[in-house]
């Protein structure tokens, strides 16, 4: 019978082109991976190669025979992945958040309603990434911020918003207006903090003139933006907006610095999420789905 261990040297050989170099990155005896290739041979009654002098070198049969090695292996790993998800799944729960926003909101609440399961979250920036995950169960609940396609193997309704402002020093030049334009930003230096999801993306595209101060140390960003001089984004999402000494809290008017998070599951998780639906619901959130 074959072994996916024989398919696996099949596959290196291919790839280092010689025994010697297979073997070394094998980290097995080049006799032993040359044993192996016999075996596999006879297990598949034809041969692979042509022997030259001092020279081992794939036929076209072997070519064929590398090809599906690849594709069994590549099908093996995966078998091997969702039975590891799929046990995880069972013992735990995993949020996956385009926002951390959605984590804060969501992550407290399952801790409180699921006692005795272990919940995790991710701060993931990619929509696609967040669904791909959730159908091969990496995640059992996820948040993006935009709509997914209609799909009846999905759960989803739209369940908060999130709007950004700009807080600046009450001396900035920008401090006396009413709203803030996507323009206005243009070559001003803004303090930003690195771990806030698509967010990111959404400044680098939306605001290209801009000088970004990133920052990845959340007590030292608070610090900076209390005190620096930098403007910075606030979120109506947060605890609270407080008013800041020396500080103004100005909108932004575009709709690039608005989000809908869409909080989703599998349509058939939905009753084993019902209770974190109905908690949702009794915060205030909406949960209507679409």
């Amino acid at each position: 019978m074959i072994e996916l261990e024989q398919l696996r040297q099949l596959a290196a050989f291919a790839e280092y082109g010689t025994l010697s170099g297979a073997a070394e990155a094998l980290h097995i005896s080049q006799p032993s991976l040359s044993r192996t290739m016999q075996k596999l041979e006879e297990e598949l009654q034809a041969g692979l190669f042509t022997r030259r002098k001092n020279r081992l070198v794939l036929n076209e049969t072997g070519r064929v025979a590398v090809e599906q090695a690849r594709h069994v292996l590549s099908a093996a790993e995966e078998l091997a992945e969702r039975v590891r998800l799929a046990d995880r799944s069972r013992q735990g729960i995993a949020l996956g958040s385009c926002a951390p926003v959605p984590i804060r909101d969501l992550e407290p609440l399952l801790g409180e309603l699921y006692t005795g399961v272990e919940v995790s979250a991710e701060l993931n920036d990619s929509d696609e990434s967040l669904l791909e995950g959730l159908r091969q169960g990496r995640y059992q609940v996820v948040v993006t911020h935009q709509a997914p396609p209609q799909d009846g193997e999905l759960f989803c309704f739209p369940y908060r918003e999130e709007h950004l402002s700009l807080q600046v020093p009450v001396d900035h030049p920008l401090s006396k207006r009413q709203v803030i334009h996507t323009g206005d930003l243009a070559r001003q230096n803004l303090l930003l903090y690195s771990e806030i999801g698509f967010w990111v993306q959404v400044c680098r595209e939306k605001l290209p003139e801009a000088h970004f101060l990133f920052m990845n140390e959340w007590d030292a960003f608070g610090e900076l933006a209390g005190l620096g001089a930098f403007p910075c984004f606030v979120s109506d999402a947060a605890a609270s907006v407080r008013q800041v000494e020396n500080k103004v809290v100005i909108p932004i008017e575009s709709e690039d610095f608005q989000a809908v998070y869409y909080f989703l599951c599998l349509e058939k998780d939905r009753e084993k999420f019902q209770r974190l639906i109905d908690g949702l619901r009794k915060k205030g959130f909406r949960t209507e789905p679409f």
